[in-house]
């Protein structure tokens, strides 16, 4: 019951449930001295046996809706425990049913007797005494039972019934769930859409494009997808998803302002970019009639969906000048993997060779020539990159300078307004007194006096205007004064941060045997032999 039922249900396949189960089971039988479990606690046994009997109390519908209240508030709380618990004990009174004596399932409320199966006939027939050869091998073929259902509980039932589906669709959740830990591949047998060629084998999996369509790696190292037809390139027939060796994830933004796009081809391991990007210059950019693009756009903007090293390097992207957008790098990092451009190894010769290897874009400026002494962390090269931190950060300097001068003069506009408003509400409020003693007087009339009230009411006003706009104009601009100064600092420390990343240190202490570089691969690599010395 408790592998076909609760691990369809989700709960989860463990021995604590497992236990908890198995000892619920025959906790009803405590009722008699004759089980297992009454032999356990005799005093307990002997008073339900006398008081109620067997298969009465302890078996009833009654028990079983007053121990179900008791779990219910754990079971809404997620314990798999007291589901597990309930479960065990519940099927026990019902399989019972199917003893000839069956079960006072209503006590105390009748004196019934449950059966199953029941046959007027022959009311024993179809029905089994416990503890005979009938009972015996009904077990044995129900722990027979548990081996296929215990497959299933252990690979879960939603990803059984995938296994068995060999849709895309389940392919593309089987993904969902393996690509967070480890590398997925697909094993599919999938026919071409345009030419009808039948494609078999595994492939590994970029990624998924929407709840139906997955991209992989096909034989030419291309992207492709597989999903519905008329939709993806290829129609599976038949694909499953496969959990590969373990690996890690990495999502991370790349800020693209003033940087070239050889910074996403130099991304190390299997790392696919996501993301718009506007460049300063019309880029053409050669489209596939049919197939999966991983980059695609016109004009100034590229729109990057899986791209990889080879798909920017293979278009001459490398070098091309971004200046706004955003990326994502979804990297996926092997077990014992690392995605950092320097590499250090040990000779057998005796010293270390360390490997760097120079992005598209940047130029190396050795720092040390070869023959000299370097001391562990002494930087060996530096990476000279455009500086463009320096001019964005400039620019930003500027603009707060505009804004600061903007803001000083329309405050002095705003000041020599308020004097202005506040002599006229000051000669208006001289004129209202003035009217007041004239009226008390009976030199004017109630009209006049009303009158000047009301133009002294309209300098008030007036001058309170221009006092809150004053204060209004202070908090804008030194809200955008705060915002233009944070964007400032962003940019100097991301600077910093490009600096600090740019030496190349000494990983040993030694004499700098030589500096050797290297061209192959589509990159250039430079290596740095040094030798054991003195510091």
């Amino acid at each position: 019951m408790y592998l076909v039922l609760f691990t369809t249900a989700g709960v989860s396949l463990s021995a604590g449930n497992a236990a908890a189960l198995a000892f619920a089971s025959v906790l009803p039988d405590i009722d008699t001295g004759g089980s297992r479990i009454g032999r356990i606690c005799p005093p307990l046994t002997r008073f339900l046996e006398r008081r109620f009997g067997h298969r009465t109390l302890t078996h009833s519908l009654l028990l079983i809706t007053i121990l179900s209240l008791v779990l219910l508030v754990p079971i809404l709380l997620g314990s798999e425990l007291a589901a597990s618990f309930l479960l065990g004990y519940a099927t026990h009174p019902f399989l019972d049913t199917c003893t000839p004596n069956g079960v006072r399932l209503f006590f105390p409320f009748s004196r019934l007797r449950c059966v199953f199966p029941f046959d007027s006939a022959a009311p024993r027939r179809f029905r089994v005494e416990s503890g005979s050869r009938l009972d015996t091998a009904l077990g044995g073929l129900m722990w027979l039972a548990c081996i296929p259902a215990l497959y299933v509980a252990d690979l879960g039932y939603e990803r059984f019934v995938r296994l068995t589906q060999h849709s895309v669709e389940s392919a593309v959740r089987d993904y969902e769930s393996f690509c967070g830990s480890a590398v997925v591949r697909i094993a599919m047998t999938a026919r071409d859409g345009l030419s009808g060629e039948t494609l078999v084998g595994r492939f590994p999996v970029a990624g998924a494009l929407n709840a139906h369509t997955l991209i992989f790696a096909g034989p030419d190292g291309r992207l492709h997808s597989v999903g519905k037809e008329f939709e993806a390139e290829y129609t599976a027939d038949n694909i499953v998803s496969e959990k590969g060796e373990p690996a890690a994830v990495v999502v991370r933004q790349v800020d693209m302002r003033y940087q070239v796009l050889g910074i996403l081809a130099a991304e190390e391991g299997e790392s696919y970019c996501f993301g718009d990007v506007v460049t300063a210059v019309d880029i053409p950019l050669p489209s596939r009639p049919r197939g999966f693009t991983p980059v695609h756009g016109n004009g100034k903007r590229i729109h990057l969906n899986f791209a990889r090293k080879p798909d920017i390097e293979e278009l001459g992207l490398a070098n091309v000048l971004a200046t706004s957008g955003t990326v994502v790098v979804r990297s996926i990092i092997r077990q014992g993997a690392s995605d950092s451009s320097l590499h250090a190894r040990s000779l057998q010769s005796g010293g270390t060779i360390l490997t760097c290897t120079v992005n598209p874009g940047e130029v190396l400026d050795l720092k040390k020539a070869a023959g000299q002494t370097v001391r562990r962390g002494d930087t060996l090269a530096v990476r000279v990159v455009p500086a463009f931190f320096q001019e964005e950060a400039s620019l930003n300097d500027r603009k707060l300078l505009t804004l600061r001068g903007r803001a000083r003069a329309a405050r002095q506009d705003l000041d020599r307004a308020i004097a202005g408003a506040a002599s006229a509400a000051a000669a208006d409020s001289a004129e209202y007194a003035g009217a007041i003693e004239l009226a008390r007087r009976g030199f004017i009339a109630e009209a006049a006096l009303g009158r000047a009230a009301a133009r002294w009411e309209k300098s008030k006003r007036a001058l309170g205007r221009l006092i809150a706009s004053r204060a209004l104009l202070r908090e804008r601009s030194a809200l955008e004064e705060e915002k233009l100064r944070l964007a400032g600092e962003q940019i100097r420390a991301r600077a910093l941060v490009h600096e600090l990343k740019c030496g190349i240190l000494a990983p040993v202490s030694g004499i700098l045997a030589g500096v050797r570089r290297d061209q192959s691969g589509g990159k250039e690599k430079v290596f740095f032999v040094i030798r054991s010395g003195p510091p």
